[in-house]
């Protein structure tokens, strides 16, 4: 599908099929549309910057200053994320992403994460307009308050930032969060599992180009919310695999599932 150039012509066109197709439907006045063509606007906002937010996908306890994890993530997205007025952009149903943690003090980790499709896709591979101009990008810092050294679990607060980038959005997600663990190591094989779980606040700005959406439709839109993770990390030898659940305080149906396959040492 190619990309909307001017989603109000394109919502007013729906407007006049449905009142053909429907006797007992009143004709929406100017404001009405405008009022429904923002309002999805406002949701594909909410949705994209939910999913593409920038996760960490790794427990309250540091990696060390010599430290550090590198590995691939898969985010699932649900069926609807890239709608946009009843139409999908033609987008894949999960975000893999080059994702890299490396500890800075003993108590601090810098955290990175990239997509860039054409980058990755072989060159004579017919490539969707959409996935040519998505790129996500992401960073994070985690400070350990409390390490199981000391204490009965580990305690982080963490920063996040994230873009996403289409050829008509673009949208910059700030994050902070607070999560806890604590390790539990097998006592036949070298395996080590880590429950953890947290709590997060996020707010999104997201920002349409007015050439897609028509000059009299709202190309700024910011939305707050609060977030609730909870995760399994595995690590056995240098291998680790971690998953992970995210869930919006107040936009129920963006939850997301994330999976990390890295090389942890």
């Amino acid at each position: 599908m190619k990309i909307l150039k001017s989603i109000l012509v394109l919502l007013c066109i729906s407007q006049v099929s449905f009142a053909q197709s429907s006797p007992n439907f009143s004709f929406l006045g100017l404001d009405e549309i405008k009022n429904k063509v923002n309002a999805d606007l406002k949701r594909f906002t909410e949705r994209t910057g939910v999913v593409s937010n920038f996760r960490s996908l790794a427990p309250a306890s540091p990696l060390g200053i010599w430290g550090f994890n590198v590995g691939v993530e898969l985010t699932s997205l649900s069926p609807n994320t890239f709608e946009i007025l009843g139409q999908s952009l033609n987008l894949p149903s999960y975000f893999p992403r080059f994702h890299a943690a490396k500890g800075l003090t003993p108590n601090l980790d810098g955290e990175i994460s990239l997509l860039v499709p054409r980058f990755i896709m072989n060159q004579n591979t017919t490539i969707p307009e959409e996935v040519k101009s998505l790129v996500v990008y992401g960073a994070g810092l985690k400070y350990t308050l409390l390490g199981e050294d000391e204490f009965p679990i580990s305690l982080a607060a963490r920063v996040t930032y994230n873009r996403l980038n289409l050829s008509f959005f673009k949208s910059d997600t700030y994050g902070a969060d607070v999560s806890l663990s604590r390790a539990i190591t097998l006592p036949i094989i070298p395996l080590r599992l880590t429950p953890y779980a947290g709590v997060g606040y996020m707010a999104i700005n997201g920002a349409f180009k007015k050439k897609f959406i028509g000059m009299d439709a709202i190309d700024t839109h910011s939305i707050q919310d609060y977030r609730y993770f909870g995760g399994l990390s595995a690590k056995l030898f240098i291998f680790n695999v971690t998953g992970q659940i995210d869930t919006p305080a107040t936009l129920k149906k963006i939850e997301s599932k994330s999976f990390k396959i890295s090389i942890e040492i």
